[in-house]
C-alpha cells in the first residue's frame, strides 16, 4: 500500500472478507437483503479516499492494519443501520420500553438481566416461536397511524399509544423477558410493509393536485374534522407509493388489470398487490378512521374503478 499508494488486490480482498463478516453484525441491513457487491461498492465509494489516507498514516504494520480496517468498516455500517426503517424503529421501541412505566429491565443479578419485561412480571428469558408473539401483536386492535408531514424523516409506523399497547401484548404473550432485537424483530414483521423506503416523492405536479383534491376554503366551515385529517393522512400516504403502486391501487380487485398495469406474469402481480395491500394496511392503521383514509388515497390514484 505504501509502495502503490492505493489499497491493492490484498488490500480489497481483505475489504471484502471483513465486511461479509461485519455485516452479519446488523440484522437491521441484512433484513433489506442487501447484496454483497453492492455493500462493498458502496462503501468503496464512500470511504475509499479518507480510508486510504487514514491507513497510510496509522498502519503500522498487517495487524494493525486489519484493526484499522475492520474498525472503520464497522462504523460505516453502523451509520446504514442507523439509516434504515429498523434502526430508527428501533430507536422509537427503546424510548417506549424506557419511558413508560409498565415496562421495565430486569436488574442485573437476575435470570435474564438486562431484558425488557412488564413491570413485576417473570425475568425469565422467553425462547418460543417468534411468530406468536407476532400474531399477538396483530391482534392489538385500533392501531392508529399518526399524521406526518416531514419530508427530513421517516414517518412513525404507528402512535404512541399503539406502540405502547402491543409492547404490553407481545411481553405478556411472552410469559417472560425479551431481548430488544427481539421486541423490535416482532414490531419488524408486524409494519413489515410500513417499514418499506419510501419510493418516490411528490412532484410539483402530483402536489398541486393533491392541494386542488382538499375541500375548498367555503366546504371547510361544514366539512367534519375526521374528513380534513383523512384528506391530509391519504396526501401522506400517496406521497409514499411508487408510480406502479399509485396505478394497481384502484383496480386491486381485479388481477388480470393489474397483471395489464405492472406488465408482470400472474404470480409476479399477486405478490405485489398482496404487498400493497399489506403496505396501505400498515400506513393507514387499523383504527376506525383506517378505511376513510384508504378510500382517499385510491381516489388521489384516479378514484375507483371497474376496469
Amino acid at each position: 500500500m505504501h509502495d502503490h499508494g492505493c489499497l491493492g488486490q490484498q488490500g480489497l480482498a481483505l475489504t471484502e472478507k471483513l465486511i461479509s463478516e461485519e455485516i452479519r453484525k446488523f440484522p437491521a441491513l441484512e433484513q433489506r437483503q442487501l447484496e454483497l457487491d453492492d455493500v462493498i461498492q458502496d462503501f468503496l465509494v464512500d470511504r475509499i479516499k479518507p480510508l486510504t489516507i487514514m491507513l497510510m498514516a496509522q498502519a503500522s504494520n498487517e495487524d494493525s492494519f486489519g484493526r484499522l480496517l475492520r474498525r472503520s468498516i464497522r462504523n460505516w455500517l453502523i451509520d446504514r443501520a442507523r439509516a434504515t426503517g429498523i434502526g430508527a424503529l428501533r430507536r422509537s421501541i427503546e424510548k417506549v420500553l424506557s419511558e413508560e412505566s409498565e415496562f421495565e429491565k430486569v436488574p442485573a443479578g437476575d435470570e435474564g438481566a438486562g431484558r425488557w419485561r412488564l413491570v413485576g412480571e417473570e425475568s425469565t428469558p422467553w425462547a418460543g416461536d417468534l411468530s406468536v408473539l407476532v400474531t399477538a401483536a396483530w391482534q392489538v386492535p385500533d392501531v392508529r397511524v399518526p399524521k406526518w408531514s416531514s419530508s427530513s424523516r421517516r414517518p412513525p409506523i404507528a402512535d404512541r399509544a399503539s406502540m405502547v399497547a402491543i409492547a404490553r401484548a407481545v411481553l405478556s404473550t411472552a410469559a417472560g423477558s425479551l431481548e430488544t432485537a427481539q421486541v423490535v424483530a416482532v414490531f419488524a414483521r408486524r409494519f413489515a410493509a410500513a417499514l418499506d423506503p419510501i419510493e418516490m416523492p411528490l412532484s410539483e405536479t402530483e402536489s398541486d393536485e393533491i392541494r386542488s383534491a382538499e375541500p375548498a376554503p367555503e366546504d371547510l366551515v361544514v366539512a367534519l374534522d375526521s374528513e380534513v385529517d383523512a384528506a391530509s393522512a391519504a396526501a401522506e400516504i400517496f406521497a409514499r407509493l411508487s408510480e406502479s403502486e399509485r396505478a394497481i391501487l384502484p383496480v386491486l380487485a381485479n388481477s388480470s388489470e393489474v397483471q395489464k398495469r405492472l406488465g408482470l406474469g400472474r404470480s409476479q402481480s399477486a405478490h405485489v398487490a398482496a404487498r400493497l395491500k399489506a403496505k396501505i394496511r400498515d400506513l393507514a392503521g387499523t383504527g376506525p378512521e383506517a378505511e376513510q383514509v384508504t378510500l382517499e388515497v385510491i381516489w388521489l390514484c384516479g378514484g375507483p374503478t371497474t376496469q
